[in-house]
């Protein structure tokens, strides 16, 4: 009879998992670089994808370029949308729609974007609702609008914020892989595959927990010198004795100590198991 699973193809995939970053501590303006966040040495790294705003309407990604200790990451590219804080002022002169008339005069004005909505005496006789059309540092709020009511000094002015955080995205853990009777592995690299080493985890159920494979030897990380996309590996000798007997696996881009991201699309490799 023949064995109708002498040889299968089978694949894995990398998908992205979050962890946390730090918080935006201030208001971050679209169409720069910069994001202010709480603590940003650790644990963020030069070369980090990072999305910002995730679970929100404004959600992005961008790649850190450089850190400022304690201050702030600056990304590769702009930032497409306003990353806010709550902030909250006061009227410091009586402002009022006469003579069509759009500035709010406030007392401060640190945290407030172009393009963000505010609430004045919110709750009170004079609410209501603006958006800003210009900052002037210090001074007041240009609004895209007539004020619609006559604001006095020292009623609230206050703009929620949209959530600001910061997290780190790595993909580079696959899926998992059941290799038991299996002896023969070759995997084939896509040709968007970013090049690095590949090591290994191991579990004896598919949902258990993952922990690093070692040669029985030496207990060094099983592990694939750095390769470069489009190529078939044929894993061989101590390499392939190592992970024979293991029930599920999981590929690791890179090593335990220094992971590879290997990008938001979500790479798929192929493998071709035998007995």
């Amino acid at each position: 009879m023949i064995d109708s699973k002498m040889t299968i193809k089978d694949k894995v995939t990398f998908p992205t998992v979050y962890s946390d970053g730090g918080e935006c501590d201030e208001s971050n303006a679209s169409g720069q670089k910069v994001v202010k966040v709480a603590a940003p040495t650790a644990p963020f790294s030069i070369g980090d994808r990072v999305v910002i705003g995730k679970g929100t309407n404004r959600v992005e990604q961008g790649t850190i370029d450089s850190i400022s200790a304690d201050v702030s990451i600056t990304l590769l590219a702009n930032l497409t949308y306003n990353h806010t804080v709550d902030a909250e002022t006061t009227v410091d002169v009586e402002s009022g729609p006469g003579g069509d008339n759009k500035i709010l005069s406030v007392a401060a004005t640190t945290n407030f974007l172009v393009g963000e909505t505010v609430i004045v005496d919110e709750g009170e006789t004079h609410e209501a609702t603006y958006i800003i059309a210009s900052v002037q540092a210090g001074v007041s709020l240009t609004m895209t609008t007539v004020l619609a009511e006559t604001h006095e000094v020292a009623e609230t002015v206050t703009q929620a914020g949209v959530a600001g955080t910061v997290e780190i995205c790595m993909a580079s853990l696959s899926t998992a892989l059941y290799i038991a009777n299996y002896k023969i592995m070759s995997i084939f690299l896509p040709a968007d595959w970013t090049t690095a080493g590949i090591t290994f985890v191991g579990c004896i159920t598919n949902d258990g927990t993952f922990n690093q494979i070692v040669q029985g030897s030496d207990v060094a990380e099983v592990a694939i010198a750095s390769v470069a996309a489009s190529k078939v590996i044929g894993l061989d000798g101590a390499l392939k004795e190592a992970l024979e007997g293991i029930a599920y696996i999981k590929l690791r881009s890179g090593t335990l100590a220094a992971p590879v991201d290997q990008g938001a699309s979500g790479k798929t490799i192929s493998i071709s198991l035998k007995r």
